[in-house]
């Protein structure tokens, strides 16, 4: 298997590691921005909810106040636990009322109504309301540190008021509060005027459970988000780590078609040449010996006249893999064309060259090459140079080593030539 076939390491691509890293970069970002849009909504979800909540029981007690009004008060039966409103005795009015069978009826005004509304509702763990003003006739209604700050918002022109409280000791909470203006059923009791602030109807509810969802959620939002982003992270990776390979698998080929002869598989002229220029200043860079040889087929063009172009490729590609099975480690071979083959055997003495070349010519000579119905023997010619002084670059060991190519061939060839 190619060296490129295996898993290597980012820094061999630096680039593709910084565009990988920016790109997971962005998306998770990406993902980060979404799930923050996903945890605040949820927040928000959960205000807008118990919001709705609280103007809907500050409509009921509206409804409430107003339909205790308009029978002008309601009497109860005073029994055990029922107290007079005292504070009606302060403005004029005798709450109590003696019936002809002896009985006491007490009048429970729309303010004491609420508030025991409030007190049997809290009572079953449900939300508390009271009516607060900043003079008020019951003390029990007299504004906390929150409601004051809502009263003086109201009297600068505002609508409402409202406020998570979290660190409650009991649990979360959320206050609502809603002006109070002034109407005809509070001129009985205050010294005002119709339509201004006279107080607030305060609101809260426990929002315990709603807070746990609320938390649950965004809690899944953050886990959803973590596994997003490591699979966005590695899934991203993934897929660039096999772009990265298909991409050096690619470049590879193309480096190898570049530099192999397409037929044969050996190295191709210009591949070959560039390879016998590095062999040649290695060869006087550490005084070493450099042998060439250069192969023809005998009577190739026959070959091809006889049997035709396809039988010929045959056996040219024959040829490349016997070379192959001959030639040593270190040896380099390459077709500079048609039927004509160069080895390169770098550190070689003549001698070596000399019997590496005989051998090559003795398997090509006694094996039979057959395709389908075609079976022949074929003879090869060879001319061996050993690098000299007198060669001043690589091209004088081309032009030598097809000289002596040239003095086999005129021998009478399937033979090697020094």
């Amino acid at each position: 298997m190619p060296a490129l076939l295996w898993p290597k390491p980012f820094r061999y691509f630096s680039n593709v590691r910084f565009f990988l890293l920016s790109l997971c970069v962005i998306l998770s970002l990406f993902v980060v921005v979404v799930a923050y849009f996903l945890y605040a909504r949820t927040g928000n979800l959960l205000l807008q909810r118990v919001r709705e909540q609280a103007l809907a029981y500050a409509d009921l007690i509206d409804h409430t106040k107003m339909w205790n009004y308009d029978y002008g008060g309601v009497y109860v039966e005073k029994k055990r636990g029922v107290e007079s409103n005292g504070y009606l005795l302060k403005i004029g009015v005798n709450p109590d009322l003696k019936t002809t069978d002896g009985r006491t009826l007490t009048l429970r005004n729309h303010a004491i109504m609420i508030k025991e509304i409030s007190v049997r509702s809290e009572q079953q763990d449900g939300p508390s309301f009271r009516i607060v003003s900043s003079h008020p006739l019951d003390p029990a209604n007299t504004p906390d540190p929150v409601e004051m700050a809502a009263l003086g918002m109201f009297s600068q022109g505002a609508h409402e008021m409202s406020r998570l409280v979290l660190d409650n000791p009991t649990g979360p909470i959320y206050r609502f509060l809603l002006p109070l203006h002034a109407d005809k059923s509070c001129l009985e009791c205050h010294a005002t005027r119709i339509g201004d602030v006279l107080g607030a109807l305060s609101i809260t509810l426990t929002i315990s459970e709603l807070a746990r969802e609320t938390h649950f959620s965004q809690l899944l939002i953050i886990v959803a988000a973590v596994v997003i982003i490591g699979l966005v992270v590695g899934i991203t990776y993934f897929l660039t780590w096999r772009l990265v390979i298909k991409l050096d698998e690619a470049q590879w080929r193309l480096k190898r078609l570049a530099s192999t002869d397409e037929l044969t598989g050996l190295n191709n002229r210009r591949h070959i040449l560039a390879r016998l220029e590095e062999e040649f200043e290695r060869s006087i860079r550490l005084d070493q010996p450099l042998c060439v040889i250069m192969l023809d087929l005998d009577f190739f063009k026959k070959i091809n006249d006889t049997w035709g172009h396809p039988f010929g490729d045959h056996v040219l590609k024959w040829v490349a893999n016997r070379m192959n099975e001959v030639v040593r480690a270190y040896d380099i071979i390459g077709r500079i064309g048609g039927e004509e083959f160069v080895i390169i055997s770098p550190g070689t003495t003549l001698d070596e060259a000399l019997v590496l070349a005989e051998r090559l010519r003795e398997t090509i000579e006694q094996e039979t090459i057959e395709h389908g119905e075609i079976s022949i023997t074929l003879t090869v010619s060879a001319g061996i140079v050993l690098m000299d002084k007198g060669d001043i670059t690589s091209d004088d060991l081309i032009r030598r080593a097809d000289a002596a190519l040239y003095r086999a061939k005129q021998a009478g060839r399937n033979r090697v030539a020094i």
